[in-house]
């Protein structure tokens, strides 16, 4: 169960199948699971529930020990899945960590269905190069393992199991079929289904994952509510994702755990806070956001496997950070970016507080120069005060901001064409004041800026098209090899020139403004 949004271990009565079918009973079990990073319209009839507990007991989840809390039955994260496919939309997405049998809850969903319903098609398969041979293999150990075991005499069993290889199927007296194919079988995109499912889809190539999108729908045609579905883990790239294509689709049904994509790297660092790591957090995260923990998997197992995979492999299997390779998916939501706008005019002079900061894009296309500074109720300003395409003049404009200003300009040095530019300022009489930042300082302060912009308490003016230019495209890229991550351009290889300075430029100047002090050693508070 929850609390607080933790999931400790459930108490008092678990429920077992036959009592699920209580709607209430229902309802409840359903309620015990994480806040979802994203979840869409959940709906369950009796209905559903008869058709979903039907599937459970061919499944044997009445009598199978859940490996979190050793008792039998469905856990509550496959309860919202299979109420969130029951709303009945077109497309769906399921992306959850490691170990939630979300895959369970599927074959659940579809298997009472064709027990209960006439003439149900299905399609089945995995996203795998030798997926073919991988869902010939799941559909003998997840499904005719189980049913095989509760219908050993073949003639008195209520349906027909046919386990040849490359035809693997459940052929039931009703009509319905559950069909395994090869991720290409001809069959699988080209018949007709109620219910094409995709599992492990955040494995499809971007090729494989074009063909499914160009050959599945069409094979939904002319059923009654069809479906089509793709579960999976975080994927490790987006654009191009079949799993990330379908859980971003407007209209879809979605349902996902997992941490939000701008928390901070250095909550991820350890499983605890140590001396090398106070910001650490992760075990806090996984009791947050795994819909498994003290159901069906054991938090000690997920100990175990943080410290034995890669920090990339165990943000995606088990917190559901998706990479960011290939990544086209615009960061800033633009209602949110609106919101920001306020209606008063443009400062005539800055504040006696206000922390400066350089971008320059890597090879020089473009350049800015941005200030934060403190508003009222904790909010903070940005602004862009310098833009320009080139670097031609810009160390001339930068200085004379600084000097009058008298601050210290932020930069990083890091990036070679920023060094270049910031020397001879730093050589001149006098010397003009800088602050570089360190490595890790870039992705934490694209975490911070993000923090205030979803929390509302981002200030920005009218004016400054180039900053809006770059809210609209900016993404997140990968930094460095432990998940951290940046600002980042949405097609490096074709549009390597798009401007993203105005952005890095005003989220550095945030990330700084703390370390500014005015005249009186304290910060000066001005504008909404």
């Amino acid at each position: 169960m929850t609390s607080g949004g933790v999931v400790v271990a459930p108490t008092g009565v678990v429920p077992s199948v036959a009592d699920l079918q209580d709607e209430a009973t229902w309802l409840e079990w359903r309620s015990r699971i994480p806040v979802a990073a994203h979840v869409t319209e959940l709906v369950t009839t009796d209905q559903t529930r008869a058709e979903f507990l039907e599937g459970a007991r061919l499944l044997r989840m009445d009598v199978r020990r859940r490996g979190g809390d050793g008792f039998s039955g469905p856990s509550p994260i496959q309860l919202v899945i299979a109420d969130m496919l029951n709303a009945g939309k077109k497309f769906n997405g399921i992306m959850e960590p490691r170990r939630t049998t979300k895959t369970t809850a599927v074959q659940a969903v579809i298997l009472g269905r064709c027990s209960l319903r006439e003439d149900y098609l299905v399609g089945w398969t995995l996203a795998k190069k030798d997926g073919g041979q991988k869902t010939g293999e799941r559909f003998r150990k997840d499904i005719v393992t189980h049913v095989e075991r509760l219908y050993p005499d073949p003639k008195t069993r209520p349906f027909i199991i046919n386990t040849g290889k490359g035809t693997e199927h459940i052929r039931w007296p009703n009509g319905s079929y559950f069909n395994a194919y090869a991720p290409g079988n001809e069959a699988f995109t080209s018949g007709a289904y109620d219910v094409a499912w995709v599992d492990e889809a955040q494995d499809a190539t971007p090729e494989m994952a074009e063909d499914m999108m160009t050959s599945i729908p069409p094979t939904l045609d002319g059923r009654f509510l069809p479906q089509m579905i793709a579960s999976g883990t975080a994927p490790d790239f987006q654009q191009g994702n079949l799993l990330w294509k379908l859980l971003t689709m407007p209209g879809a049904g979605v349902v996902r755990h997992g941490i939000p994509e701008d928390t901070d790297p250095a909550e991820l660092e350890a499983w605890e806070p140590d001396e090398e790591h106070p910001h650490a957090r992760v075990r806090e995260l996984i009791e947050l956001n795994h819909p498994g923990i003290g159901y069906t998997t054991p938090l000690s197992d997920v100990l175990d496997n943080f410290h034995a995979m890669s920090s990339k492999a165990f943000q995606r299997e088990y917190l559901s950070l998706p990479g960011e390779e290939g990544s086209a998916t615009a960061l800033i939501k633009q209602p949110l970016w609106t919101k920001t706008r306020t209606e008063k005019a443009f400062p005539k002079s800055m504040p006696s507080v206000v922390a400066l900061a350089i971008a320059i894009h890597p090879d020089g296309k473009w350049a800015s120069l941005a200030a934060a500074w403190h508003g009222t109720k904790g909010r903070r300003h940005v602004a862009l005060l310098h833009h320009q395409e080139g670097v031609d003049g810009f160390g001339k404009n930068v200085l004379l901001r600084a000097r009058k200003l008298n601050r210290r300009v932020i930069f990083d040095p890091g990036r070679p064409v920023e060094n270049v530019e910031i020397a001879p300022l730093v050589a001149g009489r006098p010397p003009m004041r800088t602050r570089p930042l360190a490595r890790m300082e870039i992705p934490r302060s694209a975490v911070l800026f993000m923090r205030f912009l979803n929390a509302g308490d981002l200030v920005t003016y009218h004016g400054q098209d180039p900053l809006d230019a770059a809210a609209e495209i900016v993404v997140r890229r990968a930094f460095g090899q432990t998940g951290a991550w940046a600002f980042g351009r949405p097609d490096e290889k074709t549009q390597p020139d798009d401007d993203i300075t105005p952005i890095e430029a005003v989220a550095r100047a945030l990330y700084a403004l703390d370390d500014e002090k005015g005249p009186g050693g304290v910060p000066e508070l001005v504008g909404v």
